[in-house]
């Protein structure tokens, strides 16, 4: 029996609490070890956050997945760090 996962509802950048003009420009950083996953919003259009893991390609991911993978990586012990 597979247990379904809940939708994350806090993410970081759900948090408006930053002027708008500069809102889109933060970074947030999800770090363990050596390995590091940036996630930053897209500026053309709010349903995607892209995702780049250390120095690799940066893809566009649609906002709830990128949701899912926020919180999965935030389960498994990775930090978080927000830069602009």
């Amino acid at each position: 029996m597979t247990i379904p996962e809940k939708y994350p509802e806090n993410v970081p950048w759900d948090l408006r609490t930053v002027d708008q003009s500069k809102y889109k420009s933060i970074q947030w950083m999800l770090s363990k070890a050596d390995i590091v996953y940036t996630f930053s919003r897209s500026r053309l259009d709010d349903n995607y956050v892209y995702i780049q893991r250390n120095d690799g390609k940066r893809k566009a991911y649609k906002e709830y997945e990128a949701r899912f993978t926020y919180q999965r990586l935030f389960d498994e012990g990775y930090s978080l760090a927000a830069f602009s």
